[in-house]
């Protein structure tokens, strides 16, 4: 079978969301995570992939949490123009869960799920079956009513009254076509910020006048800087004082860092942060950084980690951050621009990766 072809797959991917008039920013939320799973869980070239459709659910909490926040004085924007569909309550069950984690002094939805694994479970479920019939059902069809040829998974068992039975029947997955998978990580950094500004358009669509506010993209899609700050003293201790970019000394306001980028890919896991000097953090913004920054965070050993991350029930999610890693760079065309320190980039070569 032929490779796939990314730029091939890209277009018919942005024209299928184009055609006809979304009225929901549901399809979105669902192909941002069908990306974000193939970025952490790399597979051959070619080969198709089982995708969990729990885990999607997980990308999805994880995508509308910063969103459930109140914005100003409209509090929760509308993100759906027909009341009773499917994401008023995914964003409805996100809010409840985001409630419960404020209430328990959390502020993620991995703390929530470390101190709530039961009510986790049930959740992820729920979410799982309205996935199934609904985004994961509609994604490949024009306007979510005509049938298309599948060209992402065989939705063919998927319906608006899909049963639990028929998500039994295939492990509660879906099977990205040969290749389909590498397309996507390679598109990723493409895609990725096309599906984010269709999501602040439909936003500022759905809430009309009400919206005033400049930044409605940082809003949605920013990192929330307060809840990992809490990680700070544990990392500035673990560093002995130092800027993880630049090994100088630490100034009293220090800034908890991404290193593979937010933007990029949403991993608030321990394994993926440290801290920086504001003028080092500043500089990196969206960047890829250095093969060696990158080295050096993979390398720090587990039970540090996990000895920082305990107090705060906080994930340290290696394996995500070691898969993401490998398929930000694998993916990224030689000659990529990476941030080294402040000012100095180097560019991606042929070589191997080293991790």
């Amino acid at each position: 079978m032929p490779a796939v072809d990314a730029l091939a797959l890209g277009a018919r991917l942005a024209q299928l969301l184009a055609t006809g008039r979304r009225v929901s920013t549901y399809k979105l939320a669902t192909l941002s995570a069908l990306v974000q799973h193939c970025l952490e869980n790399p597979v051959a070239e070619d080969a198709a992939a089982d995708v969990p459709i729990p885990e999607l659910a997980d990308r999805v909490v994880e995508a509308y949490w910063p969103q459930v926040r109140a914005f100003g004085e409209i509090g929760l924007l509308r993100q759906n123009e027909q009341a009773g569909a499917g994401v008023r309550t995914v964003v409805d069950t996100v809010r409840h869960l985001r409630t419960l984690a404020e209430q328990r002094g959390l502020g993620t939805p991995a703390q929530l799920r470390a101190a709530e694994p039961d009510l986790w479970r049930r959740t992820r479920r729920a979410l799982a079956i309205v996935l199934a019939q609904q985004p994961l059902f509609a994604l490949q069809r024009s306007g979510g009513r005509a049938p298309g040829t599948a060209f992402l998974y065989d939705d063919s068992w998927l319906s608006k009254k899909v049963t639990v039975a028929a998500l039994d029947a295939h492990a509660w997955s879906i099977e990205l076509l040969p290749g389909v998978s590498t397309a996507l990580r390679r598109l990723s950094p493409v895609l990725q910020p096309v599906v984010q500004q269709w999501w602040v358009d439909d936003v500022q669509r759905m809430n009309r006048a009400e919206l005033g506010v400049p930044d409605l993209h940082g809003f949605l899609f920013g990192a929330e800087r307060t809840a990992v700050a809490r990680l700070a003293p544990g990392l500035r201790e673990y560093q002995r004082g130092k800027c993880f970019y630049c090994a100088q000394r630490l100034p009293a306001d220090v800034h908890v860092d991404h290193v593979l980028p937010w933007s990029r890919v949403a991993i608030d896991g321990v394994r993926n942060l440290v801290v920086a000097d504001p003028r080092c953090n500043g500089d990196k913004l969206a960047a890829l950084p250095a093969l060696e920054h990158v080295q050096a965070v993979l390398a720090r050993p587990e039970d540090d980690l996990a000895r920082i991350a305990a107090p705060l029930r906080w994930p340290v999610e290696s394996e995500r951050v070691r898969g993401t890693a490998r398929s930000l760079y694998a993916s990224a065309p030689v000659g990529t621009p990476l941030w080294r320190r402040a000012g100095v980039y180097e560019f991606l070569g042929t070589a191997p990766l080293p991790f």
